[in-house]
């Protein structure tokens, strides 16, 4: 894949494809966890989807942004060892 021989290279190019990749790779995730991060701190009402703010207390403004990227981190890491653990066959053995 051309993508991965530009990510192997150490030059301005490789930062690009990196930074667009994340970009991709960033809304799917923002989706999957935006309502867990709502349950967990108990923003769960019919009236909150991804509102939160002023508005809706200090779970809103404080705990919700803070639930919410630490999901986000998980589910990153969860992704990222399973794409390791699919890419292991394909890797060559010296």
């Amino acid at each position: 894949m051309i993508l991965v021989k530009i990510l192997k290279r150490k030059d301005a190019s490789s930062v690009l494809v990196a930074i667009i990749l994340a970009m991709i790779i960033q809304q799917p995730i923002v989706s999957m966890t935006g309502k867990p991060a709502s349950i967990i701190s108990g923003l769960s009402g019919p009236q909150y989807g991804f509102n939160y703010g002023p508005g809706s207390g200090w779970q809103g403004e404080y705990l919700f942004p803070i639930v919410w990227a630490l999901l986000e981190i998980v589910v990153l890491e969860v992704l990222v060892w399973i794409f390791i653990f699919l890419a292991m066959p394909f890797k060559k053995r010296k």
